[in-house]
């Protein structure tokens, strides 16, 4: 069915709720004579409403000029007088055009109605001053499973023209700077501390709702799961969506497992995408970063057609994304952080290096003699070794902090009615490419009197030197592919009293390759070294290529024949992960109440998730060796219902209750694993008056543990780890639990939306949220890896050993260090020199309590020939508790580093004059601390924003240009004394500085 949904003004504020609209008062209406289409946009506009019709209903129709203060329905009666169309609210803010005789049909027959679809993909959606939330009797939307039934829980939606207001230039980002999400977790900026799992070695781009995790928000498509992304497969990369076949996102900031099942715990992103299109559009934009760096070229296409009862799209996006490096950028080019007020962060696995000594106390080996700069090596003595000044190495040097990256992406999709039956399909394909220039990696080893050039400060037969080859050899590379294939057959049946059925089966793919050259291999370090005699087995010989000097301090002396053959390591991994689904349900009215009808949705559902992986790793052997592989599946079953009662209404309103509706929603999860789990969630909406709506919810909700999770093998890590001024060789044991039990989580919400009647165009919102969250699955130690030895929340996971004095702890760590599950990909040390063993492996240990406040504001006016409009929303966290095993102290972690800040918000206002609209947003991130307590100050940016859209007729109808200047003060991220070397926060910092971007759009 060809629809047209025009929509006045919603809400102008990204943090708007989907409740329904509320009862509208007389307004000034000016519309001109004109074309019918024509005029009813106007007046869609003006009077705030949402009018629904068929677009071969107004074809070639004329309407007359309607000028006075009126409501949207007395207008409308205006413009349609002597048209035979009539007019049907069907919501409080929507209205349908329909002929006379279909107006009022009510048994279960589709004729009249004005469109179906889940998620509302059959309408076309025209914002007027932002955030979209159709909620029509056809209509379905995320947080419902049952059709104009609006969901208790927050809703944000976000259409085409929403999300280009960001200022940002692809659908991730615009996302990703919502105030409800926190940056941390899975982004492209992968290696400067903000994903602690550092499970995202292909760059992609997660959510992360409320800070629970990437794994906590479950995104979908059309309503149906996506395949996950990274080395766990835990999130999903909404980098690969083209955002030339995005209709629109719905955002919903609530648990959810009630009617989505696993992952839905901090809420549920859903993409809707285009369905009935028309015609051809092209986008090209381009941008750059005034700073240097970054720049992106993108060029999309969508075609499609429509035709009575049916129609087709193809969308094609090509985003072309230069990288960034960190010597483009005074913050993050040198580890030195002294001159932005921070400390010398610079390693001392330097060149030249460093001669290691155990500290007599802790025995944490500590850098005490500096091999001497200038020297070649040759003929050093130990008199010569520099003693307390160690040598320091700019590890951040050549390193890129953003990849490069280039997308292609295809979206096909296609249905057609037949009657009360219609058939629909939809298929995307998308691949990534990446690169990206890492930063050299340290390297520890043991020397001894078999390496000819072998010197010792103290007269030792062996000493370990702490060493980088960043100056021996390029910086190693990551660069790969993310290939996503994904497709839904689907079939809705309109049934008898009103109705609908709904089967589709659904299959999705996400396929990683991750590459890695220049690392080093330390079977041929050690040959190089002379710790062990020359392998035949090897491509390296010691009598062929010569030996490696640890002791030369010329930069570019080296042997380069033995250092090229050092840093032939490679690393190959391969990932997939799979989702099948089939999924049947119905949804209809059951009986009719005096506030109106109860209504009823059931289904089912199977799934089978699967993940296989594959590492090639040529790093620690002879010759590329396949490391590890893993084949995971297992088969999920479902079962939901969700029940809607409105118990007061129009027809029986009263004061104090012109409106109460309740709601309850049940699914049912049996998992192979580890059982059955029950979920089920409660929603009231509440108007005491016409202008206001209260709404709450609570819900249950969890998350499975991933299949790697509980199944992955044992690896054995040798580290050096900090311990005071030194650095103890430790030995973390790392792989996955196959005890763990699901995550669960409490959620509240209470909220409410306000349009006053005495200011129309205003609106306020505002929701309150507790989050709840029990056995949360972590690697408890990688919340501060670098420092687990001395950080005393992490003391049950630390166990302290001496080998060269206790037997027991010898026999220990050599029996650790002969199983095959041992990586020393990063040193070789002798059992003797380890001081700890560090359990890094997945445990259901951790509770949180998130308590906090979304709120909202938006006023539209017209002023004279203008309108303007003001919006503002903004995420407040009350609290952010976390207890990190069931014995430790409860830690608040709101305003800390790695966790949400107290304040995110963004404030907006736009000036619109014919075809030009001027806009600027101030964004704001409130102030926080570093684990130290030293403060990380506020990040305030402001954006601008022109867009010019000429008039739909004449030479340039269908163009629009938009120009968007972010961060326009070019204001860098606030400094931050990371460890890493970079000074700011990759979670919540913003690298790239000001950035200038030019949009042009043509419909054909």
């Amino acid at each position: 069915m060809k629809s047209r949904l025009l929509a006045g003004c919603l809400s102008a504020s990204l943090a708007a709720t989907a409740s329904t609209a509320l009862a509208e008062t007389a307004g000034p209406v000016d519309v001109p004579a004109g074309s019918l289409d024509a005029t009813l946009t106007s007046l869609a506009g003006q009077t705030r409403q949402q009018i629904l019709y068929k677009a071969e209903l107004v074809a070639n129709r004329r309407a007359p000029a309607v000028k006075g203060v009126l409501t949207s329905e007395e207008a409308l009666r205006l413009v349609l007088q002597g048209t035979g169309i009539t007019v049907k609210r069907t919501g409080p803010n929507v209205l349908v055009l329909q002929v006379a005789s279909t107006d009022d049909a009510g048994d279960g027959d589709t004729a009249g109605r004005p469109f179906g679809g889940e998620g509302s993909s059959d309408a076309r959606v025209v914002g007027v001053d932002g955030i979209q939330a159709a909620l029509l009797e056809e209509v379905t939307v995320t947080g419902s499973n049952l059709r104009g039934v609006p969901p208790t829980s927050p809703l944000v939606v976000m259409d085409r023209d929403d999300l280009e207001r960001t200022g940002q230039t692809t659908i991730a980002d615009a996302l990703r700077a919502l105030p409800s999400n926190f940056g941390g977790g899975a982004g492209e900026s992968f290696g400067v501390g903000a994903d602690k799992l550092s499970r995202n070695g292909s760059f992609g781009a997660a959510l992360n709702l409320r800070g629970l995790g990437n794994n906590a928000t479950l995104v979908l498509m059309n309503g149906h799961r996506i395949a996950g992304s990274g080395s766990f497969a835990d999130f999903v990369d909404i980098s690969s969506i083209p955002g030339a076949a995005v209709e629109r996102v719905e955002v919903l900031l609530d648990g959810a497992s009630a009617l989505y099942g696993s992952d839905a715990v901090g809420g549920v992103v859903n993409f809707i995408m285009r369905r009935d299109f028309d015609g051809s559009e092209t986008r090209l934009l381009a941008g750059t970063s005034t700073g240097g760096g970054r720049s992106q070229v993108q060029i999309d296409q969508a075609f499609g057609r429509r035709w009575d009862g049916g129609g087709f799209i193809v969308a094609y996006e090509l985003r072309r994304q230069d990288n960034l490096r960190g010597g483009q950028r005074p913050f993050a080019g040198n580890a030195d952080l002294r001159p932005l007020g921070g400390t010398d962060q610079r390693l001392t696995s330097a060149f030249p290096g460093n001669v290691l000594l155990p500290d007599p106390v802790t025995r944490a080996l500590v850098p005490t003699y500096a091999i001497p700069a200038g020297q070649n090596g040759v003929g050093l003595r130990p008199g010569d070794f520099i003693l307390g000044t160690p040598n320091r190495y700019n590890q951040r040097q050549g390193g890129d902090i953003l990849p490069k990256q280039t997308l292609n992406s295809v979206y096909l999709a296609g249905h057609q009615g037949m009657g009360g039956l219609e058939l629909a399909a939809d298929a995307r394909f998308a691949s990534r490419r990446y690169k990206n220039i890492n930063v050299p990696r340290p390297a520890t080893f043991t020397v001894g009197r078999g390496n000819p050039f072998y010197v010792s400060p103290i007269g030792a037969a062996t000493q370990s030197i702490s060493y980088t080859f960043a100056n021996d050899v390029p910086n190693p590379t990551a660069y790969g592919t993310s290939d996503t294939l994904a497709g839904t057959v689907s079939a809705k049946l309109e049934l008898p009293r009103g109705w609908r059925s709904e089967a589709y089966a659904a299959f999705a793919q996400q396929h990683d390759e991750n590459r890695g050259g220049g690392v080093v291999n330390s079977v041929i370090l050690n040959e190089a070294l002379g710790n062990t005699p020359d392998n035949p087995a090897t491509v390296y010989s010691a009598a062929l290529h010569g030996h490696f000097n640890p002791f030369n301090g010329v930069v570019g002396g080296g042997n380069a024949t033995a250092l090229a053959f050092i840093n032939s390591g490679t690393i190959l991994a391969r990932s997939r992960d799979r989702v099948t689904s089939v999924n049947v349900q119905a949804d209809g009215p059951l009986f009719h109440l005096p506030a109106g009808e109860v209504k009823l949705a059931l289904g089912a559902q199977a799934r089978r998730e699967g993940f296989t992986s594959e590492s090639t790793i040529y790093v620690a052997t002879t010759s590329p060796t396949r490391s590890s592989s893993l084949d995971l599946d297992r088969t999920v079953t479902a079962a939901f219902g969700e029940l809607q009662a409105p118990l007061f209404g129009p027809d029986n309103a009263r004061p104090g209750l012109q409106r109460l509706e309740l709601s309850f929603a049940a699914r049912v999860e049996r998992y192979e694993s580890f059982g059955t789990t029950v979920n089920p969630k409660a929603g009231l909406l509440w108007s005491p008056t016409s202008s206001l709506i209260v709404r709450g919810t609570y819900g249950r909700s969890f998350r499975a543990p991933a299949l790697r999770e509980v199944a992955d093998p044992a690896v054995f890590n040798p580290q050096l780890l900090a311990l005071g001024t030194g650095r103890v060789v430790t030995l973390t044991l790392s792989g996955g639990n196959p005890d763990l039990k699901p995550e669960t989580a409490d959620s509240w919400t209470v909220g409410f939306d306000w349009k006053p009647d005495g200011i129309p165009g205003l609106a306020l919102s505002a929701t309150g949220f507790d989050v709840r969250f029990k056995n949360h699955i972590e690697k408890p130690v990688s919340a501060n890896q670098a420092n687990a030895l001395q950080d005393p929340t992490l003391s049950a996971f630390v166990r302290r050993i001496s080998p060269s004095t206790s037997a027991a702890d010898l026999a220990l760590i050599q029996r650790l260090l002969a199983d095959p599950a041992l990586s020393n990909a990063t040193g070789t040390f002798p059992a003797e020199q380890y001081g700890a063993i560090l359990d890094n492996r997945y445990v259901n240990s951790a509770t949180l309590h998130v308590r906090g406040i979304d709120v909202s504001a938006r006023y539209r006016f017209d002023l004279g020939q203008d309108t303007i409009a003001l919006a503002a929303n903004a995420t407040y966290m009350l609290s952010f508790d976390q207890r990190l095993t069931p014995t430790s102290a409860v830690v608040e972690r709101v305003n800390r580093i790695n966790f949400p800040t107290r304040l995110r918000g963004r404030a907006t206002a736009d000036w619109t004059r014919g075809a030009l609209t001027l806009g600027a947003a101030f964004n704001y991130v409130s102030r926080y601390r570093d684990d130290l307590g030293v403060r990380i100050d506020a990040q305030p940016t402001f954006d601008l924003q022109a867009r010019v859209a000429p008039p739909k007729r004449g030479p340039l109808a269908g163009v629009a240009v938009l120009l968007n200047v972010r961060n326009v003060f070019d204001r860098n991220p606030p400094f931050y004394n990371n460890s890493l070397g970079i000074g700011y926060d990759g979670a919540s910092g913003e690298p790239v500085g000001r950035y200038v971007s030019l949009q042009l759009t043509r419909a054909w």
